[in-house]
């Protein structure tokens, strides 16, 4: 069976894509998939999840499905028992998790229902797509791009969003890692494009592999679209307010920006008088408080729950200065898509994260850096950086910080235009 088109060219190119994330699920994924599809000048059968239970915030590209030539919900859902020895296993026994799930994730199930959707469709509507192009994570998209591969001799791209085996904060057991590495082998070499959001990503990535393998692996980042943002921010709060967006998980933690803070007070509090933190998106804050947090000044550090996506690109607009912290390594090739919405609200980046791609990346726009095992280099990075809100503000500067020539390389429109070279030439598509 070949899908491949056989018809006269038509004015655009005919793309079938599978993301699970897609808005309204709230997956930070859901939002950089919309947004390339969304600026991408292409006819896109899109496959996505419906997953009940999953948050879901409709103010995540709202008009994102109005954008596609159609849209196949395929639905994904545990059952009660399912996920009941899913936790239970998940907690006593991550080995044995591993095991129930063959990794690389819990979604195996939901490869059969899409496969059978595609068929479906492709019957029904004489469908004959230019390529395929699948969207990680979850890895399991990219088994199921292997599929459609080796059943329609179709052009795939698989788009990476974080490393699969090489991710330092999976921990896989012996067993597991040998299955994650053997899937992810076989999509490294039958994929004729390999995208990953960083240069680093594919030095890592990519280490492992037969040198004419890295041939495929292309940079394709993630964008902000700057239609979103409006730079008018209000000036009724006295105090200069620094944010940071996001939750802590694993080793990403608040305790590096606690201890600095720490350090500023028992040195020089005063300085601190017009100062504000803000933590967006902390769902446990004991988390706050067992870092140490409680010790601050009252009104220093200040934690909130997660807001609605559009509720916290405003947030973003309205700060005097944003945070990125990241969890300590030796080396990230991680790039938060935080930060990249950051770009989009045009304030000044303080990076708490080792050195890497993020580090490098806000050092390009400008922004100071500092590891997260540095206490005093960030305790000296905070001053020099509220010295330059405050300027910022004295002066009523509210043009968008960042080096414009490193901003304009992440806008939707840019990046949307490198991602339609790469299936252009692909498909020798004309």
């Amino acid at each position: 069976m070949n899908l491949q088109s056989t018809s006269p060219a038509s004015p655009r190119l005919k793309l079938l894509a599978v993301s699970l994330a897609y808005p309204p699920l709230a997956y930070p994924r859901s939002i950089q998939v919309a947004r390339l599809l969304k600026f991408l000048d292409a006819s896109t059968v899109l496959v996505c999840c419906d997953e009940p239970g999953a948050r879901k915030d409709l103010t995540i590209e709202p008009d994102a499905e109005a954008k596609l030539a159609a849209c196949l919900r395929v639905p994904f859902e545990l059952s009660r028992g399912q996920r009941f020895f899913d936790s239970i296993f998940y907690r006593f026994h991550k080995r044995l998790w591993n095991r129930r799930n063959m990794a690389p994730d819990n979604y195996g199930s939901w490869k059969t229902a899409v496969l059978s959707e595609i068929e479906r469709y492709r019957r029904e509507n004489d469908y004959r797509p230019d390529a395929i192009v699948t969207f990680a994570q979850p890895f399991t998209d990219h088994l199921i791009g292997l599929e459609l591969k080796k059943r329609y001799g179709l052009p795939w791209l698989a788009h990476f969003s974080d490393p699969w085996v090489d991710n330092p904060f999976n921990k896989y057991d012996e067993e597991t890692q040998a299955l994650n590495l053997s899937l992810e082998r076989k999509v490294v070499e039958s994929a004729d494009i390999l995208a990953f959001t960083s240069q680093e990503t594919i030095d890592l990535v990519m280490a492992k592999y037969p040198g004419d393998w890295r041939l495929k692996a292309q940079v394709l980042p993630q964008s902000f679209d700057p239609s979103l943002f409006q730079n008018a921010r209000s000036t009724k709060d006295r105090r200069i307010t620094i944010r940071y967006v996001g939750n802590f998980y694993g080793n990403r933690t608040a305790r590096p920006l606690i201890a600095a803070l720490q350090l500023m007070v028992e040195n020089d509090q005063a300085s601190l008088d017009d100062i504000c933190f803000e933590l967006i998106g902390i769902s446990d804050a004991s988390v706050i408080r067992d870092a140490g947090g409680d010790a601050l000044p009252a009104g220093l550090l200040n934690v909130y729950p997660s807001v609605e996506y559009s509720e916290s690109l405003r947030l973003m607009t309205q700060a005097d200065g944003l945070l990125v912290i990241d969890a300590p390594a030796e080396l990230s090739v991680f790039l938060p898509s935080k930060l990249i919405d950051y770009i989009g609200a045009g304030r000044p980046v303080l990076g708490i994260t080792p050195p890497g791609t993020a580090a490098d990346f806000i050092r390009q726009l400008g922004g100071p850096v500092a590891d997260p095992s540095d206490t005093q280099k960030i305790r000296d990075i905070l001053v020099s950086f509220i010295d330059l809100l405050r300027e910022r503000r004295q002066a009523s500067v509210n043009t968008p910080w960042g080096t414009p020539e490193v901003r304009e390389q992440f806008e939707a429109a840019i990046v949307a235009k490198s991602f339609e070279f790469m299936l252009k030439r692909l498909t020798h598509y004309d």
